[in-house]
């Protein structure tokens, strides 16, 4: 907290605060820290680390008071094998290509 007022000091427009130990895991933000830093500063917070879910987000903005979330994992693992699958070729393409299962 103690940084991030430092920070809005020495004329800091918004902070990124990232959860190191929360990215990637997707089980939420650190509302916490969200909270004790937004209250401490008058500058934007954004919130990043430990996103998985639109809930999430909700959560960030409303009841850690953030003013933007930003989130990786949620949108490039996918399905229940959590598989890296940001873009795929249509069943179209796979059957021109001889590639349907």
């Amino acid at each position: 907290v103690e940084f991030a007022i430092q920070m809005e000091d020495m004329g800091a427009g918004e902070l990124l605060i990232n959860s190191v130990d929360r990215d990637g895991t997707m089980q939420g933000y650190d509302i916490e820290l969200i909270k004790k830093l937004t209250v401490a500063v008058n500058i934007p917070v954004v919130a990043c680390g430990g996103a998985g879910s639109m809930e999430h987000f909700r959560i960030a903005i409303n009841q850690g008071g953030a003013s933007a979330v930003a989130a990786g994992s949620m949108f490039v693992f996918y399905g229940r094998h959590r598989a890296v699958l940001i873009s795929y070729p249509s069943r179209q393409e796979l059957d021109r290509f001889n590639l349907s299962p």
